[in-house]
Parts: C-alpha cells; sequence; structure tokens
C-alpha cells in the first residue's frame, strides 16, 4: 500500500475594506455579502484606517440617505465627537446630521 501525504494548503482571505468614495448601500452589500458587521474604511493613496462602520450604523444612515458617502459618514463622526457630545447623544445627534453628497459616483475597488 501507497501511503498518501496531504500537505494542508493556506487559503488566504483577503482583507475585505471600503474606501472613503463608497456609498452605504455598497457597504451593506459588502457586509451582508461576507457575513461581517464592521468595516475599516481604508485611504486608497496611503492604505491608512481612517475609520470603522459599522452594519447597525448603516443601516440607520441607509433609510434616509442611501448614497452617503464613508466619508461623509466618518466626517459627521469627528465633527460631533471634537464637539464633545459622546455616548447616547452621540447617536442621537448623528441620526438628525444632513450630509450632502458631493461629486459623481464611481464604482468602488473591492479586495475580494
Amino acid at each position: 500500500m501507497s501511503r498518501r501525504i496531504i500537505e494542508p494548503q493556506v487559503v488566504a482571505m483577503p482583507d475585505i475594506i471600503l474606501y472613503p468614495r463608497d456609498t452605504v448601500m455598497r457597504a451593506l452589500e459588502v457586509m451582508h455579502r461576507y457575513g461581517v458587521h464592521l468595516l475599516p474604511v481604508v485611504d486608497e493613496r496611503h492604505g491608512e484606517i481612517l475609520g470603522h462602520v459599522s452594519e447597525e450604523e448603516l443601516h440607520r444612515i441607509w433609510s434616509t440617505l442611501p448614497l452617503a458617502r464613508m466619508s461623509e459618514i466618518l466626517t459627521a463622526r469627528a465633527t460631533i465627537a471634537s464637539e464633545g457630545i459622546a455616548g447616547e447623544q452621540s447617536s442621537e445627534r448623528s441620526s438628525r446630521l444632513v450630509f450632502i453628497p458631493g461629486g459623481q459616483g464611481a464604482r468602488s475597488n473591492w479586495v475580494h
């Protein structure tokens, strides 16, 4: 009898990331596809993590602003934080923020 040696294979799953130009709709689509609830938003040029967005947060925003970009969400969140609003007040205020989407949308380059 011959013995078969089975070598383990390492399957690397690429990082799943969002870019500042990605919309709420696209982010939720990716979260659903990969079964994740939190994703980093990464600067395209420098590869730096700019922040994270959660599925829960995006669902709240999606109901009124499905085309809001990740950059707008992170900017609004930073503005709230710089005003010293924290905890429950922060989530209450963020739902009342007005996002003004800018520019034409380009398709995202997802790493899959």
